[in-house]
């Protein structure tokens, strides 16, 4: 349980602004964004490049136009693939310097996009379509990181759940004492997610659904997966959605797969992505485009079985996750072409249907092409 000391306290001061933020919507309060953000982030630059450093990215034989800084926010779960590409010289290639910050949530994450102290987020289309329904949000979706193959959702709903490795990016874990054995069980449960009425909150509701369980008074409490970690420990909730690899860590140091909550809520295509807005890349569409094309080639390296050592030595480093937990990890597929509409079509009915959002919105101008 050292990670949980380590972060637990970090993190204990953002839960009760974290929460309100949520009740009262994040449009609603962009007075609080400049103290906010600056509070709450944790900043790191690109590593400085060294002449003889040898690349995972082939670098042009003459330095390409310089491009400028693009400053791009993450959890620390989603991070670890863009800081490979800082390391291994795949944004220098294309011209572009990238500063990164880790922030506690999706709900910083996009109020930081708002409010330009970022130019681009990772983040689910699912918060992301939430966010424009439910204010003036105007989103471009830049790139994709990863996402799921019908076969994979479909694998994620039977057994064996855990075949020593998760099946999907995010699960939902119980203590191995716990009384709870299947969706059934969490009916007037507290859970542990990420976002409210984000993607895994969405999930576990379908996947209660599905198994005729009542969701009215399941209570869910949105955490980062540094907190689910010591809320799980400390028995404050029933049940926790991490991602990996804090989810593989909490596994090791004795917990239960229930089951996947994305696989009842997602369809095939992306499941997480880069994001920015309108604004944002109309001030820097050549710099977008870059980033486009240098995060392509990141996941495309990163699918070849070449690349995994360092890529596991990357996730150790910026997740603070231990050595074991990452060489269990099963390393998501990351997705080599730029996300269709086709992907994220469904959501707006989804989140509506679950009462999520209030209406249904166009995403038809989402997609930076």
């Amino acid at each position: 349980m050292r990670m949980a000391k380590c972060c637990e306290e970090t993190w204990k001061s953002f839960s009760r602004m974290q929460r309100d933020l949520e009740i009262h919507g994040m449009f609603k309060r962009r007075y609080l964004l400049g103290a906010f953000t600056a509070a709450f982030i944790l900043s790191s630059a690109s590593l400085p490049i060294n002449a003889d450093t040898i690349f995972a990215c082939s670098q042009p034989s003459k330095a390409p136009k310089y491009l400028g800084t693009l400053s791009l926010a993450s959890i620390p779960a989603n991070m670890p693939t863009a800081q490979w590409g800082i390391d291994q010289g795949c944004f220098k290639k294309y011209g572009l310097e990238i500063k990164t910050t880790s922030v506690a949530s999706a709900q910083i994450g996009m109020a930081g996009l708002v409010g330009e102290s970022f130019d681009l987020f990772m983040n689910t289309p699912s918060n992301i379509v939430s966010a424009m329904a439910n204010g003036d949000f105007a989103a471009k979706i830049i790139a994709p990181r990863h996402g799921y193959s019908a076969e994979e959702l479909a694998r994620a709903k039977r057994e064996p759940l855990y075949p020593g490795q998760l099946l999907m990016q995010t699960v939902l874990l119980v203590k191995k004492s716990s009384a709870i054995q299947s969706w059934k069980d969490l009916e007037k449960s507290k859970i542990g997610v990420k976002s409210f009425r984000g993607p895994d909150h969405a999930g576990v509701i379908l996947a209660m659904r599905a198994n005729a369980a009542n969701s009215y008074k399941t209570e869910f409490l949105a955490m980062t997966d540094a907190q689910m970690v010591a809320a799980l420990d400390r028995g404050d909730v029933d049940a926790v959605v991490p991602s990996d690899p804090y989810a593989t860590s909490i596994i090791l140091s004795g917990a239960r797969v229930i089951g996947y909550p994305s696989a009842y809520y997602f369809e095939p295509g992306a499941a997480v992505v880069y994001v920015s807005t309108a604004t944002i890349v109309a001030k820097k569409p050549a710099a977008m485009r870059a980033f486009q094309k240098a995060i392509l080639e990141i996941n495309h390296l990163l699918n070849l079985p070449q690349n995994e050592a360092t890529y596991r030595k990357t996730i150790a480093k910026v997740t603070g996750v231990s050595d074991d937990a990452v060489a269990k990890l099963k390393l998501p597929k990351l997705s080599e072409s730029n996300v269709a509409l086709s992907e994220i079509s469904y959501i707006s009915n989804k989140l509506k249907l679950l009462g999520f959002t209030k209406s249904r919105v166009s995403v038809g101008h989402i997609l930076f092409r």
